[in-house]
């Protein structure tokens, strides 16, 4: 059974040996960075980084909220393809986990390439609204969305 556990940064440096194709040209648009230096900034800068580990005990998938504030979180996700073995218990457990991200930020947001047509299915289905199309992106000046999520604690 896949399992979640806290990052470490050997994760980073072990999940980015094998990242989506599509994750790897979202880094590269956007920062002209590689999968290692992402998830390396990501993990060590997050708030509650997690690991999605599969049955042979390798890294699928690293998730972090950057604080940009008091309320608000930068939410990223980078994963490999073998997300797709693990969709059922992945999908089953992310509501839980943004419930969680957003007890501390309530706003949270990114931009994504439009390319990432797996990722904006999965960020619809969570109810991350599109806000705004930026057409010139990012070190390769590319169409990214921006997207956010927010909620209201009574």
């Amino acid at each position: 059974m896949p399992y979640i556990k806290v990052s470490s940064l050997e994760d980073a440096k072990e999940l980015s040996k094998n990242l989506r194709e599509a994750d790897i040209k979202e880094i590269k648009a956007n920062a002209n960075s590689n999968p290692y230096h992402a998830l390396y900034t990501g993990v060590k800068y997050s708030h509650l980084p997690l690991t999605i580990m599969n049955d042979d005990n390798k890294p699928v998938m690293i998730l972090g909220v950057i604080p940009q504030g008091k309320k608000l979180g930068m939410i990223w996700l980078l994963s490999s393809p073998e997300i797709e073995d693990i969709s059922v218990p992945f999908l089953r457990n992310c509501k839980g986990v943004l419930d969680l991200y957003h007890s501390s930020y309530p706003v949270l947001y990114n931009y994504i390439d439009a390319r990432n047509l797996l990722h904006l299915k999965w960020l619809r289905w969570l109810g991350f609204n599109f806000i705004k199309v930026h057409y010139n992106f990012g070190y390769e000046k590319r169409k990214f969305i921006e997207f956010v999520k927010c909620v209201t604690h009574h």
